[in-house]
């Protein structure tokens, strides 16, 4: 009786003295660094490097897990193959491991002599062949774990970590001093220690191959710049030479291009570079640029598009832009920045992360207290299962990959369908909009027979892409507002037969951003207002709006202005990019409330909550297969996406809205 009460007191003092400590160590102010994840990637630069830039610097960069692992392996396609050679070597040792645990358990005085073997009832076999589980394969779960606890700020692999010491440790005594132990405290968990790795490594492994996967739909654009180019002499013309350009072409490496060079594009080739035709015609096939698939005749003084093709006829070109500074290049800078960047709603999933750590660990400290004391026999073996248990189901492993997969499959799926985000809070800002103010100019915008002078014009007849925009965006509740340069009963036919909702007629240049800034000012809180622009001229204007879509094929000064680029030219791309918003964050809401409530109940049932009633206790495999179908179910989720985002990207089946009467906003 006396020992019962001096191990309760024992067990109190040594339980509170952890808990004050924890509490001290991971949320007192100290003067520790920050975590990577909390400084800017200073090996990029930004697209955006006017004003627009700073409306987005607050994005965070890779967290620091992805940080370490890419310093261990390289980059994601060798993170992979690193991972896979992880995973192939912990499932083979862990598969025996576990094989010999259950043999050792159905191992009796009745069951058949080699059952009874000596090295089959060894644990040393067992701990001999999941050590290099543990160290090897273990290895870039146990840095990692390690070093964020050393930064007070402590992640999913913290706890696996400390799970699968206190795990491996207590296995290593059963093999050491088995005899010492209570009776039914000695039969090791080396196979969760392996299953723990293995699985996590597993689930790291399919995050990762799935982010190559998205990053792959971007690396494939820059893919489609050829290698070599044909250059001709500087002062090549046609008419002034007997040789024919095939002749006095050379063979040149694209990388070494420079704006003045002429180039030869023969059929059937990739365009090297950004430029003008200055001899020839062609057809091209611009999908990569416009959205579009039909073939479109390119003549002298055309521009054409780095990456698009000359499905037949030959050309000369003289190069304006090469390289990352042609179009496509920019479009992969900017898809490739989008996918490393966060949506606010990450910053949540962080904290939250941070907090849970630290409280799970105090959870099983205490879990452990409460089974050495009062729990049934044999205590230590109850208790150290507990405190395990807690340490592995409770680890945040989905809640971590919430957002990185939606953001990757949305940003990837937008750049391939003619979408392109300037970075994940594109995709959180998205879903508030409520107005959308429309530059007449683009209403008009046709990328494909229209040049830019044609469209500044804001001459001509509003397109049917354009009424079919205006249509989706006012049955989804989203208010329309159209800028006009023309006269008060122009701008309102115009408005009319697009279906808008109201009219600024006779816009200078230099009133748009005081417009935009006016409906902001007159926003509900919470409502966000867009512009839907040219993206050259106006950039000004773009960066004052909550939101700025730019339409058409002037890339350059869309990419520096815009949040949103609809490189295909088309305004129906505008109640795309929210539907994509929309469902991308519905998908990211649906990881987290899985993620955070499994995390609640697998919690309160590694605890033993339900041990009283049933005699039922969780076991350590069971808790980290939980753990890990956890995470597949949120890998699962995020796929799930690609499938609602193609039926969305097909094309707006909409009904011509009946016309109506706008109102004229006065000045």
């Amino acid at each position: 009786m006396g020992f019962d009460i001096f191990m309760l007191g024992a067990t109190i003092v040594a339980a509170g003295a952890v808990t004050w400590f924890v509490l001290w160590y991971f949320f007192s102010e100290s003067d520790v660094s920050d975590t990577p994840a909390d400084t800017p990637d200073s090996s990029h630069t930004s697209p955006s490097p006017t004003a627009h830039a700073d409306r987005h610097a607050g994005d965070a960069q890779h967290p620091s897990t992805d940080q370490a692992y890419a310093e261990m392996f390289g980059s994601r396609q060798e993170e992979a193959a690193g991972l896979s050679r992880l995973v192939i070597v912990g499932t083979t040792l862990t598969a025996i491991v576990f094989v010999l645990a259950l043999l050792s358990l159905l191992g009796s005085d009745g069951s058949p002599a080699w059952l009874q073997a000596a090295w089959i009832q060894s644990p040393w076999l067992q701990a001999i062949l999941i050590t290099p589980v543990m160290f090897y394969c273990g290895r870039p779960i146990h840095h990692i774990g390690r070093t964020a606890i050393a930064r007070r700020s402590p992640d999913m692999n913290s706890l696996i970590s400390i799970g699968t010491w206190a795990a491996y440790i207590y296995s290593l005594a059963v093999c050491i001093a088995s005899d010492l132990m209570p009776e039914g405290s000695r039969e090791p968990y080396f196979e969760s220690v392996g299953v723990t790795i293995t699985l996590v490594l597993l689930g790291r492994l399919m995050e990762t191959k799935a982010r190559a996967l998205s990053d792959t739909s971007v690396q494939q654009l820059a893919g489609l710049i050829p290698d070599t180019a044909h250059i001709l002499p500087r002062g090549y013309l046609p008419d002034d030479h007997s040789d024919s350009a095939e002749d006095l072409a050379r063979t040149v490496a694209s990388s070494t291009l420079s704006r003045g060079d002429l180039l030869l594009v023969p059929a059937g080739e990739s365009i090297p570079a950004d430029g003008v035709v200055t001899a020839g015609e062609a057809i091209l096939d611009e999908s990569i640029i416009t959205g579009n698939a039909a073939g479109v005749k390119r003549e002298s003084g055309s521009q054409v598009f780095a990456g698009t093709s000359a499905v037949s006829g030959t050309i000369v070109m003289r190069c304006t832009r090469a390289g990352r500074d042609s179009t496509l290049g920019n479009i992969v800078d900017v898809a490739s920045h989008a996918q490393r960047s966060k949506a606010p709603v990450q910053g949540l999933t962080d904290n939250i992360s941070r907090i849970l750590v630290p409280v799970v660990m105090l959870i099983a400290v205490w879990t452990f207290a409460i089974w050495i004391v009062i729990g049934p026999q044999p205590r230590l073996s109850h208790a150290v299962v507990t405190a395990v248990n807690v340490l592995i189901i409770a680890c945040p492993c989905a809640l971590g990959l919430v957002t990185p997969l939606s953001v990757s499959a949305a940003v990837s799926l937008g750049a391939s369908n003619g979408i392109l985000l300037s970075s994940a809070q594109v995709l959180q800002q998205g879903t508030h909009i409520r107005t959308v103010v429309i530059d007449q100019a683009v209403t008009m915008h046709t990328v494909d027979s229209q040049t830019t002078d044609e469209r500044e014009g804001g001459d001509g007849q509003p397109s049917g892409d354009a009424a079919d925009a205006v249509d989706t965006l006012r049955r989804s509740g989203i208010h329309t507002i159209l800028l006009s340069s023309s006269d008060a009963q122009t701008a309102l036919g115009v408005a009319k037969s697009l279906g808008i909702d109201e009219v600024v007629a006779s816009v200078r240049q230099d009133d748009k951003e005081s417009w935009i800034r006016r409906f902001k000012e007159v926003s509900e809180d919470g409502d966000l207002v867009a512009l839907a622009s040219d993206g050259i001229e106006n950039a000004a204007a773009l960066n004052e709006a909550d939101l700025g879509f730019a339409i058409g094929s002037g890339i350059d000064g869309m990419l520096r202005s815009a949040d949103v680029t609809l490189v295909n030219g088309d305004l129906r791309g505008i109640p795309k990019a929210i539907q994509l918003c929309d469902i991308t964050v519905r998908n990211i809401r649906e990881n987290f409330a899985w993620a955070l409530s499994f995390n609640l109940v697998a919690i309160a049932l590694a605890v033993g909550v339900l041990y009283p009633f049933t005699g039922w206790l969780l076991n350590p495999v069971v808790a980290a297969v939980a753990m890990a179908l956890s995470s597949l179910c949120v890998v699962l989720n995020a796929r799930r996406l690609r499938h609602l985002l193609f039926r969305i990207t097909g094309g707006a089946a909409v009904t011509s809205a009946k016309p109506r009467e706008p109102r004229l906003i006065g000045a």
